[in-house]
């Protein structure tokens, strides 16, 4: 039997093209907060950092708190503040905090609260701003790096200071580039940053690559090619913060404009499939906490039928992904650059069952039948 992929080429995990046109026109707005635009979203949570550290100039080793699932770049963004990550065990399927556990881990040297949005599930923000009531100095970071705003569709942004960014397979992405918004009520100033450097063709050519790279057969000679490492999750340090370029910025507002107008009809297929199929789980929380996904969230019932499903979805080419595969503590390159809040049997917990799919624009009617194929027959001997 030929391969499915041999016959329909790999379906990439994001499949939104990029386009740098735009205009000239300036960045978006967002009320009630101040933009300062950097190179990337990990840039941008650095610099929320480095901003709450000011405020508390007195603290000799200032810490935030961070949950143990969750990508790398949180904690480059604290080392590169001089920050201490604190990891915080999750819910139970749930990606959001256990937020007994995140108020026992709170104490006089916590600067700082980051709450991540993990691919639109947004956190229980509410919850968290009234455990921060009894610590009016711990400022609350709104992760939205995997989500970008849409007034229309999500409760207003809560947080002091907010993150987004616009990278690779990013909701809005310009192939780099991040925002830090500051409410207005703050009255914060930030560190300096280093001017951006001009972007020039050198970015219209990465583009260009980066699209051409999303034709599936062309894909699939990338990701199967073993000198390759697609997806795999590592440790990165930040070395610099600088200003966002000129081209990107010139572009962000008709791209962000471009993913409000997306459909959602994938999310909402999913949503049917796992609602009929019992196997794998649909990731169920409160749907006030859904925002638009960036990927399709669902959990096995152990890591065996992860890795078993994983296995029979990735060799058909259907851009199945599990995130980041571990609990933050076990991420290549991160020992000895945190201190762990008792133990994260959730996030080791949900880091096994995890797997999530496609929802871009380049995901058909026949990419979900051929997936609920697979899990049709991987199903038999799963049970």
């Amino acid at each position: 039997m030929i391969p499915g992929w041999l016959v329909h080429g790999d379906l990439p995990p994001t499949g939104n093209r990029v386009i740098l046109s735009g205009g000239d026109s300036a960045p978006p707005e967002f009320p009630g907060y101040v933009a300062h635009w950097v190179q990337s979203g990990t840039a941008a949570l650095a610099l929320a950092l480095l901003t709450a550290r000011s405020r508390r100039p007195q603290l000799r080793n200032p810490s935030v708190i961070l949950p143990a699932y969750g990508c790398p770049d949180l904690i480059a963004a604290a080392e590169y503040a001089g920050v201490t990550p604190v990891l915080v065990d999750i819910g139970v399927d749930d990606p959001g905090y256990d937020l007994d556990c995140l108020a026992a881990a709170i104490d006089a040297d916590t600067i700082a609260v980051v709450a991540v949005n993990f691919l639109g599930l947004r956190e229980r923000l509410g919850a968290i701003r009234e455990l921060l009531r009894v610590h009016p100095d711990v400022l609350l970071i709104e992760d939205n790096a995997q989500w970008y705003p849409e007034p229309a569709r999500m409760p207003a942004l809560a947080g002091d200071l907010v993150c987004l960014s616009f990278g690779r397979g990013k909701p809005v992405s310009l192939l780099g580039g991040g925002a830090l918004l500051i409410r207005t009520s703050q009255n914060t100033d930030i560190p300096a940053i280093q001017p951006a450097p001009e972007a020039g063709a050198a970015l219209a050519i990465k583009a260009q690559v980066f699209n051409a790279v999303l034709n599936r057969r062309l894909y699939a000679l990338v990701n199967r090619n073993p000198l390759f490492e697609l997806g795999k999750t590592v440790f990165k340090p930040l070395e610099y913060i600088q200003a966002l370029d000129t081209r990107r910025s010139c572009a962000l507002s008709a791209a962000a404009a471009r993913h409000v107008r997306l459909s959602r009809w994938t999310e909402n297929a999913w949503a049917r499939v796992f609602a009929e199929l019992s196997l794998p789980e649909r990731l169920s929380v409160d749907p006030e906490r859904c925002g638009r996904l960036l990927r399709y969230p669902i959990l096995c019932r152990d890591r065996a039928q992860r890795d078993r499903l994983w296995q029979a979805l990735d060799a058909e080419g259907l851009g199945v992904s599990a995130m980041y595969r571990v609990a933050l503590p076990e991420v290549s390159g991160v020992a000895g650059k945190f201190r762990l809040a008792g133990d994260c049997v959730n996030a080791r917990d949900f880091a096994d069952r995890l797997l999530t799919l496609p929802v871009h624009e380049g995901v058909t009617h026949s990419d979900i039948d051929r997936t609920i194929a697979v899990i049709d027959n991987a199903a038999v001997a799963l049970r």
